[in-house]
């Protein structure tokens, strides 16, 4: 818009007849006089670099990802660089493994992950997986579904208080910055589509994320439970097929020959294109692709929070 109105005032200031009258001139001189102040505002209020600090589990980490960018971590902080033109320098605390209590205890042990902390004008959190990790694996071999919700519900109060506990840290470390915290995803869907109970009981853990942010003005939820856990199946049909090729496989049941096999051998095989052959849970690269662009999308969302001055 900017080029369009010089190069039409260009074209008026050469010395031939005038190409448009002179009211419309003065228009569009105060037109772009109004947009190049725009812009000049906008810059000048913004940062001019940003600490983007991560903390988590193996998310954060970044398992499955063969690119050497952390996961997410790196692949976000390139796209609000040149989205925003800013510099930004990302500090990455996530470990394979931890539940988040394990998360907490060790950041509060890190003199150098807490300094991060504190001068960070971005904080971002995976946590929940591994809480949640051991009962979907015990599920493959479960005989019913309300046992595997049982297990599940029975650990919410533990992981509420967890996350609660974790969530008031970051914060009393770091007074201003948005605290941007992923929710979890099903990696057995595309092998169990017929158990909507496991998807269930992910979101169980997922609406304390959720619910948790809702009545936090500094915490953002970024879902990431469609795109991971239905992957490639995008569509209402597509996740019906694969529903009935599910329970014919599983004739109703958990333990399903095809999941354990490609759960315990380490074959080169996922019907997921978004989770990693590694292990047939964390994202592959195209994953943290997903991942990244989501939270991209809600940090632009919530810039005011976090690139201004």
């Amino acid at each position: 818009m900017v080029k369009l109105l010089i190069r039409l005032l260009l074209m008026n200031d050469r010395k031939e007849p005038p190409v448009m009258p002179r009211k419309m001139y003065l228009v569009l001189t105060s037109l772009l006089a109004f947009f190049l102040i725009g812009v000049t505002t906008v810059h000048a209020d913004s940062k001019d670099s940003i600490n983007f600090v991560a903390v988590g589990d193996s998310l954060t980490e970044g398992v499955g990802d063969t690119t050497k960018q952390q996961g997410y971590t790196k692949r976000t902080a390139k796209q609000i660089s040149k989205k925003y033109n800013v510099k930004v320098d990302t500090s990455n605390y996530g470990k394979a493994g931890d539940r988040s209590d394990q998360i907490l205890a060790r950041i509060k042990a890190n003199a150098q992950a807490k300094k991060d902390i504190k001068n960070a004008d971005v904080i971002t959190l995976t946590v929940g997986g591994n809480d949640l990790q051991q009962t979907l694996f015990k599920a493959v071999l479960a005989r019913s579904e309300s046992a595997v919700t049982r297990q599940v519900e029975k650990a919410m109060p533990d992981y509420t208080e967890n996350l609660t506990r974790l969530i008031n840290y970051l914060k009393k470390q770091n007074k201003q910055a948005p605290i941007y915290l992923f929710g979890n995803y099903n990696p057995l869907y595309v092998y169990l589509a017929n158990r909507n109970d496991l998807n269930d009981d992910v979101k169980i853990y997922n609406d304390i994320n959720a619910n948790l942010a809702s009545v936090d003005d500094r915490v953002y939820y970024v879902s990431t439970f469609r795109t991971l856990t239905f992957g490639q199946y995008k569509t209402k049909a597509s996740r019906e097929k694969l529903q009935k090729k599910s329970e014919a496989a599983n004739r109703g049941s958990l333990n399903n020959k095809m999941v354990t096999e490609t759960l315990t051998s380490g074959k080169n095989e996922e019907l997921n294109q978004y989770i990693t052959t590694q292990d047939h849970y964390h994202p592959n690269n195209l994953g943290y692709d997903k991942m990244s662009a989501l939270l991209v999308k809600k940090m632009s969302l919530s810039e005011q929070e976090w690139l201004k001055k």
